[in-house]
């Protein structure tokens, strides 16, 4: 699966541009923790979160994450967007909570 097929779905809409959005997509991680993310995170996995932080985009570069996705509604700021597109890190926002975002996940075929 590819980043591309999840923004099929009506619950997720891409709020960076669409570079990336071939990146391969093996899993999902979810968590707040960023030092959680770095010490357990596989390469090409979803994370998802709530943390409207630049220091998510390091993270995910470092880790090789397919894509973040924001959950419970969360306004992206304009400088993670800008250094996104950049890094070719596609951003995509949810009003789904994280728990309900790793469920829709899961039934679109994204599996661990």
């Amino acid at each position: 699966m590819k980043v591309k097929n999840l923004l099929e779905s009506k619950h997720f809409q891409l709020v960076s541009n669409d570079s990336g959005i071939g990146n391969e997509v093996n899993g999902i991680f979810s968590s707040d923790l960023l030092s959680h993310v770095m010490g357990f995170a596989s390469e090409k996995n979803i994370l998802i979160t709530v943390l409207n932080n630049i220091n998510v985009l390091g993270v995910a570069s470092l880790l090789d994450l397919s894509c973040v996705i924001f959950s419970h509604n969360i306004i992206v700021n304009e400088t993670i967007i800008n250094k996104a597109n950049e890094l070719k890190i596609p951003l995509i926002r949810t009003k789904l909570s994280t728990s309900e975002t790793v469920i829709t996940l899961h039934k679109l075929g994204v599996n661990n």
